[in-house]
């Protein structure tokens, strides 16, 4: 008996090919993750704030707040910041209280009496700093101590942009007995 069945056909019609939709969505994921990353690189990394190694020196008595300017906005700065808050690290040889704040239309280097250089002293928290404005620490001591103040830690929007970055000088405060 002779078989009529046909020989197996080589590759045609209905062969199996591998298919290029899997190599196109794994480079559609690719493009999306390099995106992805690009827009958070971007995003979480703008331009720092100035510093400076030369700390602010200032003097007071004890119960006496005394505003030390660690940062200001040159005139030339175009960036309109928001900030979040301001970190402030120091270490003291006794119990010291120290608060940050925006001095709006002004700068101090050291003062007892802010309004004299500040046309509005506010809290760092959900604040706007833009050209001319600065950040100053009010330090107050019920005793006679010295306080190192480090750099500030700024955080901040910019735009589309954020990030917490170290700006302006370090300081030291002497709280002297009366």
């Amino acid at each position: 008996m002779t078989s009529v069945t046909p020989e197996p056909a080589g590759p045609g019609a209905l062969a199996v090919t591998p298919s290029r939709r899997g190599w196109r969505i794994t480079t559609y994921a690719v493009m999306l993750a390099v995106l992805l990353g690009v827009v958070g690189w971007v995003s979480t990394h703008p331009d720092p704030l100035a510093t400076a190694d030369k700390p602010v020196q200032a003097e007071t008595p004890v119960g006496q707040p005394v505003y030390v300017g660690v940062f200001a906005a040159p005139a030339d700065f175009d960036r309109a910041l928001h900030l979040a808050g301001v970190h402030v690290f120091a270490t003291s040889s006794a119990a010291v209280t120290i608060v940050p704040h925006v001095c709006h239309g002004g700068s101090v280097n050291v003062t007892t009496i802010p309004d004299s250089f500040c046309r509005e002293l506010g809290p760092t928290e959900d604040a706007r700093f833009e050209s001319g404005d600065a950040i100053v620490l009010e330090v107050v001591s019920d005793v006679p101590a010295v306080v190192a103040i480090d750099r500030i830690r700024v955080a901040y929007r910019d735009g589309l942009q954020w990030a917490t970055q170290d700006a302006g000088s370090p300081a030291v405060v002497s709280v002297l007995a009366r």
